[in-house]
């Protein structure tokens, strides 16, 4: 039997970083696992890597007696139950740089579907119906203000982007400072109502917390400009989704450009019945060059923690 120590890679990743891992241990590679299935298993197992799907539950952190490590190729980490490993004394770890410009690059790609109609266009050629190009006449991204809620890793290369497009940006973080975000371009408000009041787009960048859970619901998208488009890659609870649908309905706000959303896939048919929002199935780091360096940095972190 071999003496190296082993790790799971408990779904489906880029092969550069399961090579990497394949330098130092004995790796097992699943397609997918679930709960009940890591839980049985995971005492086997030194080091664990995920990336969307699984979860680390206490169950499972319970039953890992030899685990000395998890790495989630990604950001978000609401799939384990941080308190509990922080307990236990279980590090948990992520890549939290590995995918930001693959999801400022998507917010722009998102702004520009909504505002100029690209998916509707789109079937529209497709179906041969005719040739009524008024019908697509969209709005200019330039001159207009951009909100960013949020201004981590991923606000700062938006803001970049935007000025590229000559938009003017304002911004809003409790914890980050008018000076810091003056140094991006970018004017800092006071709170989300002060992004709504002036916000052409609105783009969403905050973690999953008590706090943020329903941050734009029925009161925001009621103070937000009739020519407001949102715009969410962050996470979908963040966002009140019947609110959303109703706003969109009744043109209370122009369009929203989705990649996230409060189940996924969404379960709300009358979002997926919208002509005026653009909706993407979770791709905001689904990327070559994002996937790659997720998984590649996810494995450092194992070695790291194994080999001391």
């Amino acid at each position: 039997m071999s003496s190296k120590k082993r790790v799971l890679v408990a779904e489906t990743l880029e092969q550069a970083g399961i090579d990497l891992l394949r330098e130092h241990f004995d790796v097992d590679v699943r397609e997918r696992t679930d709960e009940a299935e890591l839980a049985r298993i995971i005492g086997d197992y030194d080091g664990l890597m995920i990336k969307t799907y699984t979860r680390v539950s206490k169950q499972v952190i319970d039953n890992a007696t030899k685990l000395k490590i998890v790495a989630r190729a990604g950001s978000g980490l609401d799939k384990v139950d941080l308190a509990y490993a922080k307990e236990k004394g279980l590090p948990v770890r992520n890549t939290p740089q590995a995918n930001v410009v693959s999801v400022a690059e998507l917010v722009f790609g998102l702004m520009l579907a909504v505002s100029r109609k690209l998916a509707a266009a789109d079937r529209y050629v497709r179906s041969r119906e005719g040739w009524d190009r008024d019908r697509f006449t969209g709005v200019e991204l330039a001159g207009k203000t951009l909100g960013i809620v949020g201004f981590g890793n991923i606000g700062k290369l938006v803001a970049r982007r935007a000025l590229a497009f000559d938009m003017q940006v304002v911004g809003y973080d409790p914890f980050i400072d008018a000076a810091a975000m003056a140094e991006h371009g970018v004017r800092k408000v006071e709170t989300v109502d002060d992004v709504i009041d002036v916000a052409d787009y609105i783009t969403v960048h905050v973690p999953l917390l008590d706090s943020t859970r329903n941050l734009f619901s029925t009161e925001q998208f009621g103070r937000m400009k009739s020519t407001a488009i949102l715009i969410n890659t962050a996470r979908g609870e963040v966002v009140d989704e019947p609110a959303l649908i109703a706003a969109l309905q009744t043109g209370q706000i122009a369009g929203a450009g989705l990649d996230v959303y409060e189940a996924e896939p969404p379960n709300h048919p009358e979002l997926l019945a919208l002509d005026n929002v653009v909706l993407c199935p979770h791709i905001g780091a689904a990327t070559r060059e994002a996937l790659n360096r997720m998984t590649v940095q996810a494995a450092q972190m194992i070695i790291e923690a194994l080999e001391g």
